[in-house]
């Protein structure tokens, strides 16, 4: 898979506050957005989304990490924050939460090395891991690098137990991603096709039933999502080209479902952060036949999902980073997709988490 090895530096973790203080509390923040959800075996969700300073960038940047132990009815003050390190010119960025085949919530963050200075503008992955994330008091592992590149999506495990992780490279024309065949204890840093420009990758890979890999990807300005397959495991890609999804620039979600079916989560309009939509794919992705639509107001964006044993799926983003401030979560079902429209008792869609105060700098 044409293995990147990483540049060799010092690694310093972000600043860990396990016991975040008022500073990190709602009522202090300008800005929120760019949010990832998880849920546990025993049901608890986590949320964690980017926050920090006067906007996006800023040497104040940190993530942070809350709980809900009622299906996201209530949602508890931070439990976890990871604050950019000033001192050092490490800016932390995008939080992404996954919980791995063996019950292990990892808690994956962005940390920027010289940032604001462009040629040696450095991004790396980090992460924190819980055994026990059903605890009422939750044990973390000390922060530890992961591999090169800006994560930004959940990784996508292989039927062959592989582990692929989209932390991509700014710098550079092709796509890049990692891989461990260890279970997440190591990575290689690998090459896939060449990109269609973008500022952001923000990719992830869906394995289809015959085997082959699809890497989909964020354009600047396609109005589309690119994509890009190996028919060998990752060994030779195809370049990126404009596929036929709609999108504007901005993240999107896609992964299989427990029924085997595929959910795609984006923005249904070639330019705006609008009419942000929940579709299923019954062909391995060939067509898309079934639609929900979520929210229809301007900047909602940044889908994250997770799907329970009982197939309800979670699914959070954000609206108006810097004026609404608003981070929600919808929980709806395949069944829900498919009529159109919600049918299930226990589903509904933009349940406000988390709303920071307006502030004179940014009115809404």
């Amino acid at each position: 898979m044409n293995p990147v090895h990483p540049q060799s530096r010092i690694k310093i973790p972000a600043v860990i506050h396990t016991a975040p203080a008022e500073c990190f509390q709602t009522a202090r923040r300008l800005w929120q957005g760019c949010p990832t959800i998880e849920r546990t075996p025993g049901g608890r969700l986590f949320a964690g989304w980017y926050s920090g300073g006067m906007c996006e960038p800023d040497m104040r940047n940190y993530n942070l990490l809350v709980r809900s132990d009622d299906n996201g009815a209530t949602w508890s003050d931070p439990i976890l924050v990871m604050e950019s390190v000033t001192a050092e010119g490490i800016r932390c960025i995008d939080v992404e939460l996954w919980m791995d085949p063996n019950g292990v919530l990892r808690v994956f963050w962005t940390q920027i090395l010289g940032w604001g200075r462009p040629e040696v503008e450095h991004h790396e992955t980090w992460c924190m891991t819980t055994d026990n994330p059903d605890a009422d008091e939750i044990v973390w592992s000390e922060p530890f690098y992961v591999t090169d590149g800006f994560l930004r999506c959940k990784p996508t495990v292989l039927r062959n137990g592989t582990i692929l992780l989209c932390a991509y490279l700014r710098s550079g024309d092709h796509y890049m991603y990692s891989q461990s065949s260890d279970g997440g204890k190591s990575w290689e840093l690998c090459t896939g096709g060449k990109k269609i420009p973008t500022w952001f990758d923000e990719s992830m890979i869906l394995e289809h039933r015959d085997g082959s890999l699809h890497l989909f990807a964020r354009t600047n300005s396609t109005a589309t999502i690119a994509e890009s397959v190996s028919q060998d495991g990752g060994v030779v890609w195809s370049d990126g080209i404009s596929g036929s999804l709609t999108a504007p620039p901005s993240r999107f979600y896609i992964a299989r479902l427990k029924s085997g079916n595929i959910l795609r989560i984006n923005s249904n309009h070639p330019k705006e952060r609008t009419n942000l939509t929940a579709f299923l794919s019954f062909d391995d992705g060939k067509s898309w036949p079934a639609s929900l639509l979520l929210d229809n107001r301007h900047n909602v964006s940044y889908p994250d999902a997770v799907e329970d044993d009982s197939g309800h799926i979670s699914i959070v983003y954000d609206k108006g980073r810097v004026t609404d401030k608003e981070i929600y979560l919808s929980c709806i079902t395949e069944k829900d997709i498919c009529a159109g429209a919600l049918v299930e008792e226990t589903s509904f869609i933009a349940r406000l988490v988390n709303k920071a105060p307006i502030h004179p700098l940014f009115p809404r």
